[in-house]
Order: C-alpha cells, then sequence, then structure tokens
C-alpha cells in the first residue's frame, strides 16, 4: 500500500511539475520585436502571429508587437540577442539575414546560432520594375535592354541587396543600387514616385501591398521570383506565385532558350536563395530564455502551425497558406550557416566592395 502511495505523489509531483513548465508565461504581456517598420510585410506577418499565438500559450495576457527596425534589420536582431534579464521571455519575428552573419557585418553583434530557434516560415521573394522605365517595359526580359536605372535597396550588404545584384548582373541589366532605405514601405513610395525604377519584396508585401497599389494600378509589372525548388528537384515558379515569372524562365528569354547560367554568380545566387526560400520569416528567444520557455513557445508555434482560425486570416491577408518550419528542420538551416565554404564567403565580400 506504501508503494501504491508514494506511485501516486510521484506521479501528481509530476503532473504539477509539468504543468508548471507549460505556463511560463502565465500572467505576461509578451512583447514581440519586429525587425522592420510598421506597415512592411515583416510586420503584417507578424500582428497575424501576435493575433493567434496568445491561446496556446498558458494564461498569458497578450502578445505586444514593438517595431524596431533600421541597419537592414540588424537592430532588432541586435536587441533581441542582448537582452537583459527582464526581457529574457520576450520572443523576435524576424526577416533574418544570414549574409550579415556570414560576411561579418558590424551592424550585427549577435549571431543567429547563439539566439534560441523557435519556428521559421518560407517565403518567396520577387523583384518588380516600373513599366516606364526606359526605354519601356513590357516583359520581364526587357530589363537587360532597358537603359541604367535605379534599383532601391535596404542596407548595401542585406540578403536582399545581395540577390538582387546577383539576379541583375546575370540577366546583364544596367544599374545603380540606391541604399539606405528603412522599410520596404518607403521603398513602395520612392517607386511610385519615380524615385527609384526596381526593387525587392516578399510574396506577402506583394499581394498586401505592392499588387493592389503599383501593380492593378499600371505602375509596376514583377520582373522575377527567384527560383522555387520542386518537390522532385527542379526549379521553377512557386505555387504561391504562379503568375510571376521565375528567374530562369527570364534568364532563357534573355539570352536563348538552351542557356543556363553558370559560374560563381550563379552559384551564389542559388545558395542565399536556398537558405531565404527555405526559412524567410523567423522566429528566435534570446539566448538567455529559458528552456522551459523556449519549449512552451515552441510547442505554442506547432499548434498555432494546424490552427485553422490562424490559417484563415493568414490566408485571407497575404493571399497564401502560412508554411511553417518547426523543429529540426529550421535548426539544420541555421546549422548550414556554420558549413558555408570559406571561398564562398571571400567572394561575396569581394562582390559587395566591388559594387560599393
Amino acid at each position: 500500500m506504501q508503494v501504491i502511495k508514494s506511485l501516486l505523489l510521484s506521479a501528481i509531483l509530476l503532473a504539477l511539475a509539468n504543468a508548471a513548465l507549460a505556463q511560463q508565461f502565465s500572467g505576461q504581456v509578451v512583447t514581440m520585436i519586429v525587425n522592420y517598420s510598421a506597415g512592411g510585410p515583416t510586420d503584417v506577418d507578424a500582428r497575424i502571429v501576435a493575433r493567434h499565438l496568445p491561446k496556446h500559450l498558458q494564461g498569458v495576457s497578450g502578445v505586444v508587437v514593438r517595431n524596431v527596425g533600421g541597419a537592414g534589420g540588424n537592430i532588432g536582431v541586435n536587441q533581441l540577442g542582448e537582452a537583459p534579464a527582464k526581457d529574457r521571455m520576450n520572443i523576435g519575428f524576424f526577416t533574418w539575414d544570414p549574409m550579415d552573419q556570414l560576411n561579418g557585418v558590424p551592424s550585427l553583434r549577435v549571431r543567429y546560432n547563439d539566439l534560441k530557434f523557435i519556428a521559421g516560415f518560407k517565403q518567396v521573394s520577387l523583384l518588380y520594375i516600373r513599366r516606364d522605365t526606359a526605354p519601356g517595359i513590357a516583359k520581364s526580359a526587357d530589363v537587360a535592354k532597358a537603359r541604367l536605372f535605379r534599383a532601391g535597396a535596404l542596407s548595401p550588404t542585406n540578403q536582399a541587396t545581395l540577390r538582387m545584384r546577383l539576379a541583375l548582373d546575370l540577366l546583364g541589366a544596367k544599374y545603380e543600387i540606391i541604399p539606405g532605405y528603412k522599410g520596404l514601405r518607403d521603398i513602395e513610395v520612392a517607386v511610385r514616385q519615380g524615385d527609384i525604377q526596381v526593387t525587392h519584396n516578399s510574396l506577402s508585401g506583394w499581394y498586401t501591398a505592392v499588387k493592389p497599389a503599383l501593380v492593378d494600378t499600371g505602375i509596376v509589372l514583377p520582373l522575377i521570383q527567384y527560383d522555387y525548388t520542386r518537390p522532385d528537384g527542379s526549379l521553377g515558379r512557386s505555387p504561391d506565385a504562379a503568375d510571376v515569372p521565375a528567374f530562369l524562365e527570364v534568364y532563357k528569354e534573355v539570352w536563348g532558350k538552351d542557356a543556363m547560367p553558370s559560374g560563381e554568380k550563379w552559384q551564389a545566387l542559388q545558395l542565399v536563395s536556398k537558405i531565404m526560400d527555405s526559412m524567410g520569416r523567423t522566429v528566435f528567444m534570446p539566448p538567455n530564455a529559458p528552456a522551459a520557455a523556449v519549449e512552451e513557445m515552441r510547442g505554442a508555434m506547432e499548434k498555432l502551425a494546424k490552427d485553422p482560425e490562424f490559417i484563415a486570416d493568414y490566408e485571407k491577408v497575404v493571399k497564401f497558406k502560412p508554411r511553417f518550419i518547426v523543429g529540426a528542420e529550421g535548426e539544420r538551416i541555421i546549422a548550414e550557416l556554420g558549413k558555408v565554404q570559406p571561398s564562398f564567403v571571400n567572394f561575396i565580400r569581394n562582390y559587395l566592395a566591388e559594387k560599393k
């Protein structure tokens, strides 16, 4: 009888301990740091997540978004990575930039590998161009015939700027980069005003802002989306952006149907696209976050991925379903940063230096 009582007591204590561990956020307001300004595509995605996440965190009072833009998103990442003890329960919702880590960019003071990975989201990226770019753009391949134009960017070194430069170079376009915009909404205004002719965006920004304001009004047309890797390993259009031509389609239209890009620029574009399109948005907690809180937040994200109300809300706003990356798959993508060959890093650093 005594043995049975002891087993029952142990079971009760274990259940109480597990319940306590599963309520790390009880009574708290969780701050979600977004590393770009309000109204941009990262912010749009983050606010949908913040709206639905509380129901999957036991006892949480709410999730509040704090926009911390600047330095191509690095200021917000630094703030999470250097969080004091009182902010160790914060989370970050980022468009991350692993290229800045690889290149040792001074504005990024923390390493993504040191943050606590929670979840990621697949996100297609694309370029678009003003139709009146001289002498006129009727189709994507016309970019190769265009006169010198201006391409707007955030920081001169971030992954989006790098990919845009690589793609435009491979297509033989004549351009100059205009960096320094704080957010993609600022860039969209510059495109509308004609200050710049080409820029980039993620698919959520495309559907929520660019398409209704700039495409449907006839100001711009989609230039390319970075090649999507299909389940069979072939490259082409993403099913989430079936009306936007893939890079290789436009490349073959410019250089000939049998042409295939090669060389270091093409290799670099493929590698960066593989990393970013596999996981364009990321959710992290600070390095000093309690292990139990990290596990509870991961569990909440896994539940969110299956939440029909969240999925419907997300799809209503951004026009495609959320594609989550959780657990080992996301950690594998981050671990890939440590496997990049030094020769690739040297090429990228030299390439960016030549373009300044």
